[in-house]
């Protein structure tokens, strides 16, 4: 063997162990580069996951939050009816009844009387004068007053009244007549 093929097989040798060193390391590098890759896919993954899992839970919260809202806006809905149902039961349908003299029984009629009549009369009277305002605004508006103005806002305020009043017992007394036949 000569010198020169002992010197070329060593650094033949370790030129090769180099670029078997240099490729491995190369190798390894890669492989750790894919593991961080995919171990950052999983992560985001995993964070994807969680902010879904987070969405469902607060759509989840929400909706139970509304079934609760519903859920107690209907106790507070039929404790209003017992309550309305109580006040429209608390005083009797006659006071005309039980042990009561010839002359107490008289009274307790005429009572009975005055409270049936005084809801539709009421009702009726407000209608009427309605009516009757509404003809006399309408004779003033068309006549040749000194002060017009003066006389539409008298007109005016007193029509509002009168229909805020008529419109407020008519609505209460065929509103309670409702809930009474709601039992």
């Amino acid at each position: 063997m000569d010198l020169f093929s002992g010197i070329a097989s060593i650094f033949g040798g370790g030129l090769t162990g180099l670029i078997g060193t240099v490729t491995s390391k190369v190798f390894e590098f890669k492989t750790k580069k894919l593991e961080i890759e995919m171990q950052a896919a999983k992560f985001a993954n995993d964070v994807a996951l969680k902010k879904v899992d987070a969405e469902i839970m607060a759509q989840e919260w929400a909706a139970r939050t509304k079934v609760a809202d519903i859920e107690a806006t209907a106790k507070v809905d039929v404790e209003d009816a017992k309550a309305f149902n109580t006040a429209l039961t608390s005083e009797p349908q006659r006071y005309a009844q039980g042990d009561l003299t010839h002359s107490q029984n008289w009274l307790m009629v005429i009572l009975d009387l005055f409270r049936g009549i005084i809801r539709p009369s009421l009702t009726m009277y407000l209608c009427a004068i309605t009516t009757v305002i509404y003809i006399k605004a309408n004779h003033l508006l068309n006549s040749n007053l000194v002060f017009p103005g003066m006389a539409y806002d008298l007109v005016n305020q007193i029509v509002n009244t009168i229909l805020y009043l008529t419109t407020s017992c008519v609505l209460f007394w065929f509103g309670s007549r409702n809930h009474s036949k709601q039992k």
